[in-house]
């Protein structure tokens, strides 16, 4: 994890770190009010990244039903969500880091960039196979995705904690 950490302190400069809470912001406002609905509209189901407990079956089933324009709409989806965890990453690890320099929480946001890398890669290759269903792929990013959000959520209660406990 150190060698991350000269990035996250150049984060956590006051600008940068500015920058790095915008870029978030948008990033969580163009995939929650454009790329979501749009999965959303053309599958009748949200995209799998933001689906909790899902099983191989379950997601082939909304990749099936989904048909091509699906796949290209989540295709695009996992272009921009290359690009978000680096963002979010930065600055949570940034935001960790500048409530406690020298903590350990830091890198929870790290961790969990490399959770949404994992679920980004296994949905990309199993776009790739489509037609074909590996089920032990699906399982690697199904597992990854609450992985995912269990570290970030980790992540901002440690904001919150330490925000808090600044406070006294």
């Amino acid at each position: 994890m150190r060698v991350f950490l000269p990035w996250v302190q150049a984060a956590a400069r006051p600008g940068v770190f500015f920058v790095f809470g915008a870029v978030t912001v948008v990033f969580l406002a163009v995939f929650t009010a454009v790329l979501v609905p749009a999965i959303e509209l053309a599958s009748g189901a949200p995209p799998p990244d933001v689906v909790l407990l899902q099983t191989p079956a379950d997601f082939f089933a909304w990749l099936r039903a989904g048909g091509a324009e699906v796949r290209r709409l989540y295709g695009l989806f996992l272009v921009a969500d290359t690009f978000y965890p680096v963002v979010y990453a930065l600055f949570l690890g940034a935001w960790l880091w500048r409530l406690d320099p020298g903590g350990r929480l830091w890198p929870l946001p790290i961790w969990a960039a490399a959770a949404d890398y994992v679920e980004n890669l296994a949905h990309a290759l199993l776009l790739y196979a489509y037609p074909a269903e590996p089920a032990a792929l699906a399982g690697v990013a199904l597992v990854a995705t609450p992985v995912k959000w269990g570290l970030i959520a980790l992540a901002l209660l440690a904001v919150l904690g330490r925000t808090l406990a600044r406070r006294r």
